[in-house]
This record gives C-alpha cells, sequence and structure tokens, in this order.
C-alpha cells in the first residue's frame, strides 16, 4: 500500500471563471503559495460490502466528504466488479479554512486510487480528474494546479493542470506564518453569484496591477486591499489584520477562510502576536511513500 502526501494551498487573490461549460476549463486567476503542512491519503480494500471514507481516523458521510466520495464513485467505474474502498485521509490543516485541504485530498485520493486499482491513468489525466471535482463539487477553483506548482505561485491561464498556466514568484527571502480563526464554506461563496461579480470586478483591477511586475511585497498588499474592498474580510479578520500588521511584516486573509497569512523576514515580528502558526513554503508538494 503507498500513501502520498499532499501540501496544503493558500490563495491571496482569486477571480472566478466558470463560465465555460467543461469543469477542465473552468478555474480562477490568481496568487498564492504551498505550505509543507498537508494532507495524506491512502486507500484499502474494506472489510465489509461497504465504502467507508475517513478524516484523521473517524468516518465521515458522503455528505460531509462529497469530493472524495465523488472520486470513489467515478474511480471504481473505471474497473469491473471493484471491491469497495476505505478512504483514509490525514490532514495536518483545518478543514474548510482556506487551506486547500479538499485540493490536497483530491490529488491524493487520485494518486492512490490508480495505485490500488492498476488504473494505469496518466498522472496528468489524475491532476485534470480532481480539478474537475473540486470545480464541480465546490471545494475550489484553483488549488489543484497552484498545488502542483509548488512554492510562491500566480495562476496566468485558467483551467485544470495542462491547460490552464501558473508561474512562481522567483524570491525565497520571506517566511510565513498563519492564524486560523474558523471555516468559511467556499461553495457558498464561489457559487452565488452576487459574491462572484464583487470578487471579479475588484480582483481582476488587483490582478491586473499584480501581474504588471509580480513581487511577493507586490502579492500581500493587493492581497490586503482584495480582502478589503471585496467584503471577504470578516469582521474578525479585518479586526486581526489591525492588530498584527506591523512595520516590518505584511498580512492579509486566507481565501476563502476565516484567518490571515502573516509574510515576514524576521521571526522577531511574531514575538507580540497570539495563536500563530509558522509554516514553511513547499516546492515539492506531491510525496508517496510505503
Amino acid at each position: 500500500m503507498t500513501k502520498f502526501w499532499v501540501a496544503s494551498h493558500i490563495t491571496g487573490i482569486f477571480t472566478i471563471n466558470d463560465d465555460h461549460p467543461d469543469p477542465l476549463h473552468k478555474g480562477s486567476l490568481g496568487a498564492g503559495f504551498s505550505l509543507s503542512r498537508g494532507t495524506t491519503t491512502w486507500v484499502e480494500y474494506s472489510d465489509d460490502n461497504h465504502n467507508h471514507i475517513i478524516f484523521n481516523g473517524n468516518e465521515v458521510s458522503n455528505e460531509k466528504a462529497v469530493i472524495t466520495s465523488y472520486l470513489v464513485n467515478d474511480l471504481q467505474l473505471r474497473r469491473a466488479n471493484s471491491d469497495p474502498i476505505s478512504v483514509f485521509h490525514e490532514f495536518e490543516v483545518p478543514l474548510s479554512c482556506g487551506f486547500g485541504a479538499s485540493a490536497s485530498g483530491a490529488i491524493g485520493c487520485c494518486l492512490a486510487f490508480n495505485e490500488l486499482l492498476d488504473l494505469n491513468l496518466s498522472e496528468i489525466y489524475l491532476y485534470q480528474l480532481a480539478h474537475r471535482a473540486e470545480v464541480i463539487n465546490g471545494g475550489g477553483l484553483g488549488d489543484v494546479i497552484g498545488l502542483l506548482k509548488g512554492g510562491w505561485e500566480y495562476r496566468t491561464k485558467v483551467g485544470a493542470p495542462g491547460i490552464g498556466e501558473a508561474k512562481n514568484i522567483l524570491e525565497n527571502s520571506y517566511k510565513i506564518a498563519t492564524i486560523s480563526l474558523g471555516p468559511i464554506e467556499t461553495k457558498s461563496v464561489i457559487k452565488n453569484e452576487k459574491w462572484k461579480e464583487q470578487i471579479n470586478k475588484v480582483g481582476q483591477l488587483f490582478l491586473q496591477e499584480f501581474y504588471s511586475k509580480p513581487s511577493i511585497q507586490k502579492f500581500a498588499t493587493i492581497s490586503k486591499q482584495f480582502s478589503v474592498t471585496s467584503y471577504l474580510a470578516t469582521p474578525d479578520v479585518i479586526q486581526l489584520i489591525q492588530d498584527t500588521e506591523q512595520q516590518d511584516c505584511m498580512v492579509s486573509q486566507i481565501m476563502l477562510g476565516n484567518g490571515i497569512f502573516i509574510i515576514y523576514k524576521d521571526k522577531s515580528v511574531l514575538s507580540d502576536i497570539d495563536r500563530y502558526i509558522e509554516e514553511e513554503i513547499c516546492y515539492k508538494t506531491i510525496k508517496s511513500y510505503t
């Protein structure tokens, strides 16, 4: 049995580009980064006649694991008389808090199924399947392609891996910390037409500025401006930004979550900040082991 570890991913600014009829051509433009806390996924044949989905040791319903459930149904149909399967996800990040956990789990699920069932599907096809599951079920829009790029990244063409495009910001002198206050349901935003209109109106303006000369400092600045002017920032997030921001660090909202990320160079800036977790930017975002 092979286990697959996939990094997590945070977006700081985005637009919603979902008008194309094909989910593989839907997605987002935007910018973000991958973190070295992620999700470990593996699959086993079940001991009974039922499929099971387990999050951090606890079985969950299909309604609580809609993306994994979608992938289980899809992948089992590719092999006749497939036996029932148990899918295990071990999450190192909080769920529904903007860390791209659904994308991490989706990628790991596709890779693990392909290995267990000897489906011989190409990696790019598996990544596209993960993207499709995310888009159809409202889990996210650009986390899969962002994760595959790794590091500090920005998306320049909408779509799944192999269709969309992403580039790296070639800087490595900044460090990251996060503070998470709780969840926001991604689907409630990206599937809402009023939110979509507001996000795209603001996001397109700031992304145009960012794309002219991408940098981590510009990313941090426009991300904060975007979160506030799009009204995605909750009162708690706005207060946390005000309480945390100082001369030697940059702060913005985790998209889409009720929390913030802190960009800094010297750890001393964290001395007066509570509840933070020091993170590491991840460049090798997929690993496998037995």
